[in-house]
């Protein structure tokens, strides 16, 4: 099953409905909201300070010694920028979760710099809108690959 990141504002409702078809799985960690209304697998922690966690203290069910970064935060974070810290925690909460591909509306700090990423993790990133038919066509070539 492809494994799914996705940011705020990259959630087209298609990928709700690949869920329930059971092609995908979905992942976020919440830096910026309490999340969406709909539930989804909460992604692993990067290196997050108190005010990063906009979850309630039942659903934080993690250790602390997970709350760091990646073998790959250093990379991550040269590629996108010290500047872009929440970008830099979603693609490394993404990368901690075994994530295949990364959902962003974000076309300055991340989508611009996605071949770059992708050779340093090995994770494909897309546009909710723009990029949809390639994601379907990813989609298809990882599920034939898998069968």
């Amino acid at each position: 099953m492809v494994r799914v990141y996705f940011e705020d504002g990259a959630f087209p409702p298609k990928l709700r409905r690949l869920e329930r078809d059971g092609r995908i799985k979905l992942f976020k960690f919440p830096y910026d909201t309490k999340g969406t209304k709909k539930p989804h697998e909460v992604a692993k922690p990067s290196a997050v300070y108190p005010e990063d966690l906009h979850l309630p203290p039942e659903k934080i069910a993690f250790a602390p010694k997970e709350f760091v970064g990646s073998d790959k935060y250093d990379e991550i974070r040269e590629i996108i920028g010290d500047e872009n810290r929440r970008d830099v925690l979603h693609v490394d909460s993404a990368y901690k979760s075994n994530c295949d591909c990364f959902f962003t509306p974000d076309k300055g700090d991340i989508l611009s710099k996605k071949d770059k990423l992708k050779d340093a993790l090995g994770m494909h990133f897309f546009h909710p809108e723009d990029d949809w038919g390639d994601f379907m066509s990813f989609l298809e070539q990882r599920e034939l690959a898998s069968s």
